[in-house]
């Protein structure tokens, strides 16, 4: 998409100027069909960001797991800006949050929490896995409520996991 890769470009200054003027249209939808290649290019741009202490052949090979097991076969649902992708979250197994990534320049403006607010309305309990070294997953995972369960080791990237949990509670029930 021809918006995507301007968006990519954004810096924060640029994108301060348009939410101050107002000229920002942004929402949360579900995910379609015709959304693919957008949140693929998301994905992959921001995990290997992320998870620079993986190599990043190991993202690139994963293109088709990703693909049909976190995004095609999930509950998944976008943020657009202006009508293009800067972010999504895919919800696989029924509670699992099995991704959720919004692009660099989009990050730290409230974009992640509005999409973990969008699934938080619908479930009762949500689980999600990070790695340890990702430490700002970890920190954003702690400020939406989220509470660490045990460690696992991944064998794909032999890395350690962190699993983490939030339940809904009863006031909000």
């Amino acid at each position: 998409c021809g918006c995507l890769s301007t968006f990519s470009q954004l810096n924060d200054q640029s994108i301060s100027f348009w939410v101050r003027n107002r000229m920002v249209s942004h929402m949360i939808r579900k995910f379609e069909i015709r959304d693919t290649a957008a949140v693929m290019q998301v994905w992959l741009e921001t995990i290997v960001e992320a998870h620079d202490f993986v190599n990043e052949s190991y993202w690139h090979g994963a293109i088709d797991n990703m693909r049909s097991n976190y995004l095609l076969n999930s509950e998944s649902y976008v943020y657009t800006v202006n009508g293009g992708i800067v972010g999504f979250i895919s919800i696989i197994e029924d509670n699992t949050i099995g991704a959720i990534f919004v692009e660099k320049p989009f990050q730290k403006k409230g974009i992640g929490t509005q999409l973990m607010d969008c699934v938080k309305e619908n479930h009762e309990k949500l689980y999600i896995s990070v790695y340890e070294k990702n430490e700002h997953a970890q920190e954003f995972l702690s400020r939406e409520g989220f509470s660490f369960e045990y460690r696992q080791h991944d064998e794909n990237t032999n890395e350690t996991e962190l699993l983490y949990i939030w339940e809904k509670r009863e006031n909000e029930l």
